[in-house]
Parts: C-alpha cells; structure tokens; sequence
C-alpha cells in the first residue's frame, strides 16, 4: 500500500516537474511583469485613467500590481517542494529584484532613457518583487532544512 502511494507521488513528481521543467523553471516570473510594465508604459498614455468592467472601475497600475502579486505567490510555490533544492530559481528571483532596483536607482538619478522606470508603480513593483525573492530563499532553506533533519532520524 505505502509503495503504491510512493509510487503515485512520484509520477505526480514526474508530471509537475515535467510541466515547470526545463529552462522555463529558472526564469523569474517578475521577467513577465516588467515586459508587462514596460508594454503597458508604451502603449497606454495614463496608467492611472480608469476602465469600467461593468460595476468595476479598474486602472492599468491596479491591475499590473494584482497580476505582479499573483505572480510572487507562484514564485514562492516553485520553491516550497520539500526534498527539491530550488536555491538558483531562488537565486534568480532575487537577481530579478535586484535588476529592478538598479533600474529605479538609474531612472532616480536622472541617468538618460531610465526615467521610464522612475515612478511610483515601478518603485512599488520592485518592493513586491524584492520581498517574493527573500520570502523565496527563506521557503527554499527551510524545506531544505526540514528534509535534511528529517533524513538524520
């Protein structure tokens, strides 16, 4: 019985990891947003204006702000399997975080053709992004841990 269900376990393995397999795995999700923030600066004049869906009035920064924080919860889940060292996805969200940062310190500073990310939401997507990533690497050690000490009995 036990091994039929290890054995159902890891085909489910099998299959997650085939579907987040691969080179897809170990690019950050926050690389999406940022394509997503710098599409939607282009294309859309006022990110603040607001669209009607009905009895909803919803602006492009809401949105890419909804979108940003559901895509950090699906960072952290890529790395809360147990027994799975995911240390360089984690390592990667946090280069993405950092790569943010450094676009807003340049477009603070005035640096020529930064100041598209000198704005308010791009310094708010950077925070959500920055703190997915630490959230990341502290879920990664701690399965890491657990699995680790559970291995020692």
């Amino acid at each position: 019985m036990a091994e039929q269900a290890h054995e159902a376990s890891a085909k489910l393995e099998f299959k997650s990891s085939k579907l987040m397999g691969g080179f897809f795995r170990y690019i950050p999700l926050f690389l999406f947003v940022l394509i997503l923030y710098l599409l939607g600066h282009v294309v859309i004049s006022d990110a603040r204006s607001q669209v009607s869906l009905g009895v909803y009035h919803l602006s492009w920064v809401e949105v890419l702000l909804v979108v940003a924080t559901v895509l950090s919860l699906i960072e952290q889940m890529k790395v809360s399997h147990p027994g799975i060292d995911n240390t360089l996805e984690a390592l990667g969200m946090v280069g993405m975080g950092v790569l943010q940062l450094i676009l807003f310190v340049l477009g603070a500073a005035k640096v020529s053709g930064f100041s598209i990310f000198n704005t308010t939401e791009f310094l708010v997507l950077t925070f959500i992004s920055l703190a997915a990533a630490v959230v990341a690497v502290l879920i990664n050690a701690r399965t890491l841990r657990r699995t680790i000490g559970v291995g020692d009995n």
